[in-house]
């Protein structure tokens, strides 16, 4: 089970698009505080309340959430709307309209949760963009639910990854294959950097490893090995390759060893912290405040895409063709004529304050 979030300014776009009946066989399975006659008079109940607080921008809430192919025969209506209650409820979205569209358009059973992002008593709905909120609670309701985890990243269709998902496995792949050619850390640093990959060691205050971090130069987006795949952690990569002298370059090359920590062995559920990564290794004094991050252009760190050990893996397998929130279809920003009518209010405030 994954989920992504997005918001907008219009409910007429995307109603239209979430109750395509005729190309997408959609089924609504739930719905509170919304006239179902038709698509205008959803939008027209969603847009009625959402004018109770003219000052929210984005009004418009929509979230997918996607399913493996496996999980079909445990998903009938009954279930998947009870699943989409439950996510909303823990994500704070109450008190406050939505309808719930369960397309058929896929093999993997997927629904579109609309809602209105001002609640009923006109006050606006706060934290429902949380991703890393979102992603912990995707994966405690997969195992609450009995539903599959998909974890075989050969089966993700590369072609339609897009930001820091087509880095991430970019990384995967090309890692993956050098390791299988080296047999020296040394062969393996200037094999991944004719690819325009370099790594990193994060190390203990004692000087020890404890980890390995690798950055897409091309792109400046950097990973723990870990996050890449378990399989290229640290301790995993260095029991691959022959246990040599490599040396570090924020240290005048003084020579270091590369060996697994003797003291506790390397957690590859652990996290470390890449905000002060620039190159060279990363020293930190206390282990258990060194969080795994994922870092890009900006300096900065981001819990969106890369959030959730499985988002990618699950929405990418070979049978599932969008890659925009489970059954594709818009990602934010939907505007139709009649939502111009917050905006024309707020200019004209705007102006009466000069």
């Amino acid at each position: 089970m994954i989920a992504q979030i997005s918001s907008g300014e219009g409910f007429g776009g995307l109603v239209n698009y979430a109750n395509d009946i005729l190309e997408k066989d959609t089924v609504i399975v739930a719905s509170d505080g919304v006239s179902l006659t038709s698509n205008a008079t959803i939008t027209a109940s969603f847009k009625a309340q959402a004018k109770a607080r003219p000052s929210l921008r984005k009004f418009v809430g929509h979230v997918s959430l996607s399913f493996l192919p496996d999980d079909k025969d445990k998903l009938d209506d009954q279930k998947i709307a009870e699943i989409a209650r439950e996510y909303m409820r823990r994500m704070g979205i109450v008190n406050t309209q939505y309808v719930v569209f369960r397309h058929h358009d896929q093999p993997h059973p997927h629904v579109h949760i609309v809602y209105n992002r001002v609640d009923n008593d006109g006050k606006a709905i706060k934290g429902d963009g949380n991703f890393t909120k979102s992603a912990a609670i995707t994966k405690a309701m997969t195992r609450e639910y009995g539903l599959t985890f998909g974890k075989d990243k050969s089966k993700v269709r590369r072609e339609r990854l897009k930001n820091k998902d087509a880095v991430k496995y970019r990384l995967y792949d090309e890692i993956t294959a050098a390791l299988k050619d080296c047999v020296t850390w040394q062969d393996f640093r200037k094999m991944i950097s004719a690819k325009g990959i370099t790594f990193n060691l994060v190390k203990n205050a004692n000087g020890s490893v404890r980890g390995v971090t690798f950055t897409d130069t091309w792109n400046n987006i950097t990973y723990a090995g870990s996050k890449i795949d378990r399989s290229l952690s640290y301790v995993k990569i260095d029991g691959q390759l022959a246990n040599i002298i490599v040396y570090d370059a924020r240290q005048d090359n003084e020579p270091i060893r590369l060996q697994p920590e003797q003291a506790k062995p390397f957690d590859v559920e652990e996290a470390f912290d890449f905000s002060q990564v620039s190159g060279g290794t990363q020293t930190t004094s206390n282990e258990d405040e060194v969080e795994q991050q994922t870092t890009g252009s900006d300096g900065g760190s981001s819990s969106g895409s890369g959030i959730g050990e499985n988002i990618v893996e699950v929405l990418l397998q070979p049978s599932v063709a969008p890659s925009s929130g489970g059954g594709g279809g818009p990602s934010g920003g939907w505007r139709d004529d009649d939502d111009d009518e917050k905006d024309k209010k707020r200019n004209n405030k705007c102006r009466k304050g000069r």
